[in-house]
């Protein structure tokens, strides 16, 4: 499995220099396994040529990591070729090693025909006897094949599992309706296309999963209906993003989680969110980005609103939002008191404004302008200058400066600025309102000007 390059060189390597030692190869075999460990198995198999003292440490190794970079061909026979000698590594490796060591992790990459599926159940029924801790599986086939893998049962009773990492596109999940991963405490499942119900079946039988992560490219013909009820999770990831297919599918997710402290999402067809018993939650990432406001997904506004007011008890939130998420209709924020805002090329600084009115104990305050490629590609240079420097969205001042400036904002930093006289407005005016301002960073030089007047007298102003 290694090229007469890669042998030499471990040789040359492992050699002592002149007048010294090989103090690597006096290394205790624990510390050694531990080294081997760390890097993937056909390396680690490799190190057996370089002494007799290194014959047998890789076959005591306790992590596994079988990964099949090879390029797929049109031609089938050598995909067979390629495919066949994957898998008898992994099956020499398997034999060889001692079976005495337990397996810690087993990491398993490839992608393969319908005809390996049996190897690979069989590959995971040998990790979970060895006491598995960590299982992760890719397992992924041509795009023409519509053969199905049958998740190994034995997966689901496994008691010694506390993390799992799965993503395919062709695998099926049918736990048992009892007795289910009982230690499992880390859970990431990703799909292509993934089918609402046969997913949602491995992450609604974790008794004790703590952290969970939801990965799935959508297209034109999956809906989405996710319950995710679990009394333990503190973190939930949500990344599911569209391929393509229609704006207006009906997506719906449904969270009860009591102990839920960290929630990410990131979707531009937004799903319909409900969220029940979530007063735990600390800190909140949404990204709601869709690029082409011709074809808005109808009713995305209303849905991001309610996603946000499901979740307004949040102490940290960080929002990437583009110029139809609608300043005026945005719920309190009384506990909020970290905020990183990204704004995008339609510079929605209504949305600022109303995020600092509704934010009375604000301490922490972030604001990032993020350029969007796409929007830049449709309009030639002149055409983009004026669709930033003359949106109808440039600032306006306030009515009435927010609380938060006036007796909680402490820090305030500003990324991305490019300059124009908008963005100044911005900087100068949270400078000479920000009554309490201990430090505010500027990461342009462009704002030397700002430094003169500010509201605080002990703010410091830095430009990076």
């Amino acid at each position: 499995m290694g090229s007469n390059s890669e042998t030499r060189r471990l040789k040359e390597n492992s050699k002592p220099r002149a007048g010294g030692e090989d103090r690597i190869s006096r290394l205790p075999d624990a510390v050694l396994c531990h080294i081997l460990s760390l890097i993937p198995t056909k390396y680690a198999v490799r190190s057996s040529i370089l002494s007799n003292r290194w014959k047998n440490i890789w076959a005591s190794v306790p992590n596994l990591d079988f990964e099949d970079r090879s390029n797929r061909c049109i031609a089938e026979k050598k995909y067979k070729c390629d495919t066949v000698g994957f898998s008898t590594f992994v099956d020499r490796v398997l034999s060889l090693r001692d079976s005495s060591i337990d397996i810690k992790k087993f990491r398993l990459h490839w992608v393969c025909s319908s005809d390996d599926f049996s190897r690979i159940d069989g590959w995971i029924q040998t990790a979970v006897q060895h006491n598995v801790v960590e299982l992760d599986l890719l397992v992924e086939t041509d795009s023409s094949d519509d053969f199905i893998f049958e998740f190994p049962q034995c997966i689901f009773s496994c008691k010694t599992l506390v993390a799992l990492k799965v993503y395919s596109n062709c695998i099926s999940y049918s736990p048992p309706t009892s007795g289910c991963f009982l230690n499992l405490k880390t859970l990431y499942v990703g799909a292509e296309y993934p089918d609402s119900d046969s997913v949602e079946k491995i992450f609604s039988c974790c008794p004790v999963l703590e952290d969970l992560t939801i990965m799935g490219l959508l297209g034109q013909y999956e809906v989405l209906n996710y319950k995710i009820s679990a009394p333990e999770l503190n973190t939930l990831r949500l990344n599911l993003p569209v391929d393509v297919g229609d704006h207006d599918q009906n997506h719906s997710i449904f969270i009860s989680c009591p102990k839920l402290e960290n929630l990410v999402i990131r979707q531009d067809i937004l799903s319909s969110y409900i969220f029940v018993n979530v007063k735990s939650l600390v800190k909140a990432s949404f990204t709601l980005f869709f690029h082409n406001a011709e074809n808005l997904q109808p009713n995305f506004d209303n849905r991001a609103i309610t996603c946000l007011a499901g979740i307004s008890n949040v102490q940290c939130l960080s929002l990437s939002a583009h110029h139809f998420l609608k300043g005026h209709c945005l719920p309190a924020f009384d506990n909020l008191r970290e905020l990183k805002l990204v704004l995008h090329d339609c510079y929605h600084w209504d949305l600022l404004t109303e995020l600092l009115k509704r934010s009375p104990i604000l301490e922490y305050l972030v604001v990032e302008y993020e350029e969007d490629k796409e929007c830049v590609d449709d309009y030639d240079e002149h055409e983009y200058l004026k669709h930033v420097l003359y949106s109808e969205h440039r600032w306006s001042t306030p009515e009435s400066v927010p609380i938060c400036l006036i007796s909680h904002l402490k820090t305030i930093t500003i990324r991305g600025f490019k300059g124009y006289p908008h963005e100044k407005k911005v900087a100068k005016y949270l400078l000479e309102n920000g009554k309490v301002l201990n430090k505010m960073t500027i990461h342009n030089g462009l704002y030397k000007e700002l430094t003169q007047k500010r509201g605080s007298t002990t703010c410091q102003v830095e430009l990076v």
